[in-house]
């Protein structure tokens, strides 16, 4: 395939990725083969929805390195791993998608896989790379470690996310929207409490203005109040939500605090975290604007599926704190002020 051909499919794929969910803002990473010795990749921190295909990058596989000023991403090591690994992969995606995420959680090493989906993309299991800290050397090797044993095209990196492969663009794509049922189905056969579900239809109570205009007033910004079921679960929690899954601890912080509605309570909880849980309301989200506040909710969601999914499998073991704390000064150091 041509560079510029290549560079086109990644932005069509970008945009693809957002609106499907399966991704919020930057946080995934895609790639399309060139040739035997490169692959053109989305660059480090750059937001998918106006992305040009002369700001996606081509990396070489065997060394990585690249030209130009705009930095790849930061996981163009674990997209080498699968290009190095099967010659006959030309397309990668590299998700956060909530389901499969919410099951990297759960401690499992593999995840069976039903009949049903068994097919050119997905064997009869699902394996799952130990955890490492993202962009790391460690993190590659462990994705490496886990490809070199895989027969699906789709490996879960522990308390992460997803990474999906295929021949060609559309394969890639379909085998990440499988892994999602695939997981999602196995969660809920074992008896899980989340779900697909929209928002709840429950209004916002009268309160939340006053505590809205207050936070407003004194933090600037914009607040987003998320009642979807799996976060009002996590909002009846007797203890803060921790960061089970790295995303939360990099854009969220180390740790959402539950409150009651007292509006000093949940402004104090918002100092230092950009989500505080409200009992029996939801959780209210703060960004710099509003995309970056349905960003929040969207991660918020995600982290109260991986929670309660890591409660059923009896694995309540969150990111450490010292790993948390150095994602979450790396994020606000960096990568927060690229948008």
């Amino acid at each position: 395939m041509k560079a510029q051909e290549a560079k086109q499919l990644v932005v069509k794929a970008g945009i693809e990725l957002m609106e499907s969910g399966l991704i919020a803002r930057t946080w995934g990473n895609i790639s399309c083969r060139i040739g035997s010795d490169s692959f053109a990749i989305t660059p480090s921190g750059r937001d998918y929805s106006s992305l040009k295909p002369e700001e996606i990058i081509e990396v070489n596989i065997e060394d990585l390195s690249y030209e130009g000023s705009i930095k790849p991403s930061s996981e163009k090591g674990i997209h080498k791993e699968v290009y190095s690994s099967f010659p006959e992969i030309n397309f990668v995606i590299h998700t956060h998608q909530e389901y499969a995420s919410a099951l990297s959680v759960s401690g499992l090493d593999e995840i069976p896989v039903p009949h049903e989906y068994i097919s050119d993309s997905f064997s009869e299991n699902i394996l799952c790379a130990s955890y490492a800290l993202p962009g790391t050397k460690s993190l590659r090797k462990n994705a490496a470690a886990c490809l070199e044993k895989t027969k699906s095209n789709a490996i879960i990196l522990k308390h992460h996310g997803a990474l999906c492969f295929g021949k060609d663009y559309g394969s890639a794509f379909e085998t990440s929207r499988s892994l999602e049922e695939i997981c999602l189905n196995f969660i809920n056969n074992k008896g899980g409490d989340i779900s697909a579900d929209k928002d709840c239809e429950s209004s916002a109570p009268p309160w939340i203005n006053e505590v809205t205009a207050q936070i407003m007033e004194e933090k600037g910004g914009f607040l987003i109040l998320c009642n979807n079921p799996q976060i009002i679960k996590c909002a009846d929690l007797s203890s803060p939500l921790m960061p089970y899954l790295d995303d939360f601890a990099q854009i969220v912080g180390l740790k959402a605090k539950v409150c009651n509605n007292d509006a000093r309570e949940i402004i104090k909880g918002l100092k230092h975290s950009s989500a505080v849980l409200i009992k029996n309301v939801g959780a209210l989200c703060w960004g710099q604007n509003e995309k970056d506040a349905q960003a929040v909710c969207m991660i918020v969601k995600k982290n109260s599926s991986a929670y309660l999914t890591a409660r059923l499998f009896n694995n309540l073991n969150p990111i450490n704190t010292f790993e948390s704390m150095l994602m979450r000064f790396i994020y606000l150091k960096k990568y927060s002020k690229l948008y």
